[in-house]
């Protein structure tokens, strides 16, 4: 899923949370080229998996306190990632990193929509639901046209796509429009509408859509472009 649009230079990425998803994540970051360093508060899981890995560093402490983000050096990463299975924490650690490198972006983990936190300072994305994976993370932060809603074991993927003004999709209903044969919407994520023939494409809003991977640039074409 737009691949190219995760390496186009290298970043150093920092991961609050060294959980599963915290772990996925950084290798999915690792695998596009980015460096990565995990700070994980469980002295035990940081000495299992930092033997593990050598390409992800990782670093025992509490990402809310300060000594710890500076360890790190905080005011040095392009990206800031709190995954860990708190938002409330999650969102505490944004704020504290925002403190040291306001211009760095940081994506919190949340179990609520991102309309019900109160947009927080210090947080610029929100990776929802909270069971969503490492895929979804990576999404976030790059902001990707096409952005991946969860992780599902199968050929089909969920994703979220915002319909650009002047798309050709744009005020043309679902029946009208030639969507790829690989590709289905699914709802409007404002209104929470599911879709039918009726259902006419609004610039500015957000679809859910079930696809295949190799039909994503064909529904950039439709939704985007």
């Amino acid at each position: 899923m737009g691949v190219s649009h995760y390496r186009e230079h290298t970043l150093n990425v920092i991961i609050a949370g060294g959980g599963r998803v915290g772990r996925e994540t950084a290798t999915l970051m690792t695998a596009y080229g980015h460096r990565v360093t995990i700070i994980e508060q469980d002295p035990r899981i940081t000495r299992v998996h930092s033997g593990r890995r050598e390409d992800v560093t990782f670093v025992q402490g509490d990402a809310t306190e300060a000594e710890t983000l500076t360890s790190v050096n905080i005011r040095e990463a392009d990206v800031f990632l709190a995954l860990t299975d708190d938002e409330t924490t999650n969102v505490a650690i944004c704020q504290q990193a925002a403190n040291f490198a306001p211009d760095t972006r940081c994506v919190a983990r949340s179990h609520r929509p991102p309309a019900a936190t109160g947009n927080p300072d210090g947080v610029e994305a929100f990776v929802f639901p909270e069971r969503a994976g490492a895929r979804v993370a990576v999404g976030r932060v790059f902001g990707a046209p096409v952005q991946p809603i969860t992780d599902l074991s199968t050929r089909f993927e969920l994703v979220e796509i915002e319909a650009k003004p002047g798309a050709p999709a744009v005020g043309r209903s679902l029946e009208e429009l030639d969507l790829p044969t690989k590709a289905t919407v699914i709802t409007d994520l404002g209104t929470e509408d599911l879709a039918d023939g009726d259902m006419v494409i609004e610039a500015g809003r957000q679809y859910m859509i079930a696809t295949r991977p190799d039909a994503v640039d064909d529904l950039k074409e439709l939704f985007w472009e």
